[in-house]
């Protein structure tokens, strides 16, 4: 499975709120897409045939069997990076073609669609 940090749970629950639907839970979607790596989509949704279910740091999270795969290890956080406020993917089976500044696939300079070297 992944992790989601308290930011990132914080920030999750303020959107849950603003929804006012309790019976919707978190839904993450990830695909690759080639040289992109791995893309991501997050939203509110409720379950379907033969996802997955479970609670993340207080967050009923829901996701289909095909981005289990791609998302086990990983870490949603939420943070500044270059002025903005936003959700980073710290995922280590996600491997960028322009990530590759290190044997790892880290960015050092902080791309934010790169694992942050700082993780490691």
């Amino acid at each position: 499975m992944f992790e989601i940090t308290d930011n990132a749970a914080k920030q999750f629950k303020a959107s849950a709120d603003a929804i006012g639907d309790d019976a919707l839970s978190f839904r993450i979607s990830a695909r690759k897409s080639g040289s992109k790596g791995i893309q991501y989509n997050m939203g509110f949704d409720t379950p379907k045939g033969d996802d997955i279910s479970c609670v993340l740091n207080g967050i009923r999270t829901i996701i289909d069997p095909e981005t289990a795969k791609l998302v086990e290890s990983m870490i949603i956080d939420f943070r500044e990076l270059d002025g903005q406020e936003q959700f980073i993917f710290l995922n280590p089976n996600d491997k960028k073609d322009d990530c590759d500044t290190s044997p790892s696939g880290c960015d050092p300079e902080g791309n934010a669609s790169c694992r942050s070297c700082q993780e490691e």
